[in-house]
């Protein structure tokens, strides 16, 4: 399996809540950074309570329109969070808004195709506002 086949099949994994199967293409060892928040991972307990995090925030959250690039030992995801904040996330209570944010997540991989680290990009800014959270129509001041 080529590494977008393995990126493509992570992120299906997420869509079907299928947490457990995500963790079979990380290595034992890997580091993990949704550098926005930040937040960084380096076990497979917390990858899973990461991602139960994110649908326990946005209970019907898919990634939509995904796009992959791969290169000898890595792959690029470029894709479209989606989902109804229905759920509290980050010490946030639920705003009932719904997001629709671009994402760029990079893997890499070892040479037996096991991800040894990531990192996912996203504009909070962009989140928050479309949550409600912040009202960027507001003058500053």
């Amino acid at each position: 399996m080529g590494h977008s086949a393995t990126h493509r099949q992570l992120h299906e994994y997420f869509n079907d809540r299928e947490f457990d199967r995500m963790t079979e293409h990380f290595g034992q060892s890997f580091l993990y950074e949704d550098l926005p928040r930040p937040v960084t991972i380096k076990t497979h307990k917390e990858l899973i309570d990461y991602l139960k995090e994110w649908a326990g925030g946005f209970s019907d959250a898919t990634i939509g329109d995904p796009k992959y690039v791969e290169g000898p030992d890595h792959s690029v995801g470029m894709f479209h969070a989606r989902g109804v904040n229905d759920g509290s996330m980050a010490g946030m209570p639920p705003t009932g808004k719904r997001i629709d944010v671009p994402f760029c997540e990079v893997l890499h991989y070892d040479s037996d195709g096991k991800v040894t680290s990531g990192e996912l990009y996203y504009d909070q800014v962009t989140m928050l506002s479309q949550l409600g959270v912040i009202d960027l129509s507001a003058p500053p001041g």
